[in-house]
């Protein structure tokens, strides 16, 4: 699938079957987060692949969204200290943008892989950090199931058009 072709085709897949994506994919897709940019290459984000029975049905109760996600047989857990990234000159701590677009670049490999995926915001952090035994120093911000869906989507539709967004040299 070319590069466009993956834009097209990632959507958010809140039902799956329990077939387990391989150690082989589940590589392929860290290691395309690992190669995305972050602030002066500080490198911080890191991922907790969980696949223990156990752990993945305590996590999916963690998140608290009771019809879905229910046989995803994987949940990836981005996790990233603050001290890892930078501050902006308007005082912004860079930490979610490079959370943001290591967590965008797994996705995006998942869907490449043809597999599953849903960014979940919506999960009680606690919680997980004491599930996954993840120290405290460490932020969740996303995490996602991975694996294979039980209802295809096709491409993304009901964008707003290019013309109502895209602005040449001023406003």
């Amino acid at each position: 699938m070319d590069f466009y072709e993956v834009i097209k085709n990632r959507r958010s897949y809140r039902f799956y079957s329990t077939k387990m994506p391989t150690d082989d994919q589940i590589e392929r897709i860290i290691d395309a987060a690992r190669l995305a940019p972050t602030w002066a290459n500080r490198q911080g984000m890191e991922y907790v692949v969980v696949k223990n029975t156990k752990l993945v049905k305590d996590v999916w109760e963690a998140i608290g969204q009771e019809n879905k996600f229910v046989d995803a047989p994987i949940f990836i857990v981005g996790i990233i200290p603050e001290s890892k990234s930078g501050v902006n000159n308007s005082g912004e701590k860079y930490y979610p943008v490079d959370f943001g677009i290591c967590f965008e670049h797994l996705i995006l490999a998942a869907t490449a892989e043809h597999l599953a995926t849903c960014w979940i915001g919506y999960f009680n952090e606690a919680k997980i950090k004491e599930i996954l035994e993840i120290p405290q120093k460490y932020r969740i911000l996303g995490l996602t199931p991975l694996g294979y869906s039980l209802k295809p989507k096709g491409q993304v539709k009901d964008r707003v058009p290019l013309e109502s967004i895209l602005h040449f040299d001023k406003f």
